[in-house]
């Protein structure tokens, strides 16, 4: 049998589904409001503390002697929540399970109205910001939907930098529609230049459903060849590494000290629990998800039941396999000693034929410590969790 993953510390991750309209190539549980208005911020806010109750009480047992660790507001946009919003979240994660955690990470879409709450954002305990840049060029934004403009999102990170955040990261995409390698690189210098320690990266993908799936699928939306996409990702990874931006996870690059503490978790397989529309949890084997609608999300809240749209108990394969992909996400890899201790045997036992398949495609290399990625596996990565999920 498996080691428990349990542990004494536990992430929150706080879903805010409500942008000021939704990009054509997301997938998220998001609702277009505009300017979200004050009732229905504190309407959503109150849910959130009654989810935090009822989960506390059904889950006793797995929650009452936590630490917390660290905190993410994700979504959608959680920057078009009010900083007294954010503080009293806050402050009752911190008296649920033993605060104030070590890092608290919240998303800034870089608009004037957002930016203008950057001071009061740090006043209230955040210590890291993920600003949601994308590109900046106007015409790349414009294809992709974004409600900002390229000077607004600078304006944006010189408001950020300038109050003083310990650690700050900007979100770019690639591989965008009629985006060139040119632009891109232009891209990089910029951030690279105004110091910004931490950059996440992201292929463009096509997600069933939208609207950018449908407008490929008809042939009215032009996108780079996967050949280029590879090229650009090449160049992305080589010009990060120049400028000293460790790669540490598939789309993840950071300066020393700058590693997002709580998207780690994910990949090491610890503890985090989802509080809102659509947010996953996993606390040991116990995995469970919420309702995606909001308003189904709020009426099982208002009748005293879980939200849950789904629950599961993960099997020793399924935390095997899980532990496989998810570490591979990490250029580190997967540690054996690690692997041993939770399951008693090495990889090889388990996954014997899967790992000799992917070194014979050049895609995974070892050592007597790890199991990671090849140069040519982090450019295929999904090929190599196509081994591990699904099953």
């Amino acid at each position: 049998m498996s080691a428990p993953t349990s542990s004494a510390d536990l992430g929150v991750y706080v879903h805010v589904p409500f942008c000021e309209r939704v990009c054509p190539y997301c997938d998220f549980a998001v609702d277009a409001v505009g300017r979200l208005e004050p009732a229905l911020e504190r309407a959503y806010v109150e849910l959130l503390l009654r989810e935090l109750e009822v989960t506390r009480a059904a889950l006793a047992n797995r929650l009452e002697t936590r630490v917390l660790a660290t905190v993410y507001f994700g979504g959608g946009t959680p920057s078009l929540l009010q900083a007294a919003s954010i503080e009293r979240l806050l402050g009752a994660f911190s008296a649920a399970f033993r605060g104030p955690p070590d890092e608290v990470t919240l998303e800034l879409n870089p608009g004037i109205l957002e930016c203008r709450r950057v001071p009061e954002y740090r006043a209230t305990g955040v210590t890291r910001l993920s600003v949601g840049l994308q590109s900046l060029h106007d015409t790349t934004l414009k294809r992709l939907g974004r409600a900002h403009k390229a000077a607004e999102a600078l304006r944006g990170l010189e408001a950020c930098l300038a109050v003083g955040f310990p650690s700050l990261s900007a979100d770019l995409i690639y591989a965008a529609p009629d985006q060139s390698e040119d632009e891109l690189l232009r891209d990089l210098e910029r951030v690279i230049d105004l110091g910004i320690p931490h950059v996440s990266a992201y292929a463009l993908t096509l997600e069933p459903g939208t609207p950018f799936a449908r407008a490929h699928a008809r042939g009215r939306l032009r996108l780079p060849s996967e050949d280029e996409s590879v090229r650009m990702g090449r160049l992305l990874r080589a010009r990060l590494a120049a400028a000293g931006y460790a790669q540490y996870e598939i789309s993840n690059f950071a300066r020393p000290g700058h590693r997002s503490r709580h998207n780690q978790r994910y990949w090491c397989r610890e503890d985090v629990l989802g509080l809102g529309v659509s947010a996953a949890s996993l606390l040991g084997e116990l995995r469970f998800q919420n309702l995606r609608a909001r308003r189904a999300w709020q009426s099982a809240l208002e009748a005293g039941r879980r939200p849950l749209a789904e629950a599961e108990s993960l099997s020793e394969e399924d935390a095997r396999r899980e532990t496989l992909y998810l570490g591979f996400r990490r250029l580190d890899g997967v540690s054996r000693a690690d692997y041993r201790r939770r399951f008693g045997a090495s990889p090889e036992l388990h996954f014997g034929a899967e790992l000799e398949a992917l070194r014979s495609l050049g895609l995974v290399c070892e050592s007597a410590s790890h199991l990671r990625l090849t140069e040519r596996g982090i450019l295929f990565a999904d090929e190599v969790f196509l081994r591990f999920v699904g099953r």
